[in-house]
């Protein structure tokens, strides 16, 4: 078994191999850090750099990680928009994230059962599909409307827990 897996070469590619491994491993380049820039820092946490125009989120980003001009500990500005980093505000950003990503699946879904139902000129079983696919995005578009609605009643005037007002 061990034969079948050693890789035979031939004299002059095996001497190449072993003088490119010896020269991989004798002649490196070393690589330095980048060294630190002194005084204060040119850039706040949301892009904006003295002398440079404010990138185009940059409001919500500020309003997001500043309190006034002092930087908050409990938030973080991604692409998907303000995380907090507090359990209860982390849940409730990933529930608005979810949220709007299922709705927005179950509104393509209903434009794709409106055209299988324009596009089935008469044929009984693509009328039929379409339909089905109709009335399944409506069903799944109401039933997370009133998952949200039934997690805040339960969530916040029920049980009373932080983050669902």
């Amino acid at each position: 078994m061990l034969k079948k897996i050693v890789l035979r070469l031939n004299g002059s590619t095996a001497k190449w191999l072993y003088v490119l491994i010896i020269l991989f491993f004798v002649f490196k380049s070393p690589v330095f850090a980048q060294t630190p820039t002194s005084g204060p820092p040119t850039c706040d946490l949301c892009g904006l750099c003295q002398g440079q125009p404010a990138p185009s989120n940059w409001n919500s980003c500020h309003s997001c990680l500043y309190e006034g001009d002092i930087p908050t500990e409990n938030a973080y500005w991604t692409v998907i928009g303000c995380v907090s980093t507090s359990p209860e505000g982390f849940l409730k950003s990933i529930f608005s994230f979810l949220l709007s990503i299922a709705g927005g699946i179950s509104f393509l879904a209903l434009l794709y059962g409106g055209a299988v139902i324009l596009m089935s000129s008469g044929n009984p079983e693509r009328l039929n599909s379409g339909k089905e696919i109709f009335i399944s995005s409506i069903v799944g578009l109401l039933l997370i409307l009133f998952s949200v609605f039934l997690l805040k009643v339960v969530g916040f005037d029920i049980l009373r827990i932080p983050g669902f007002a």
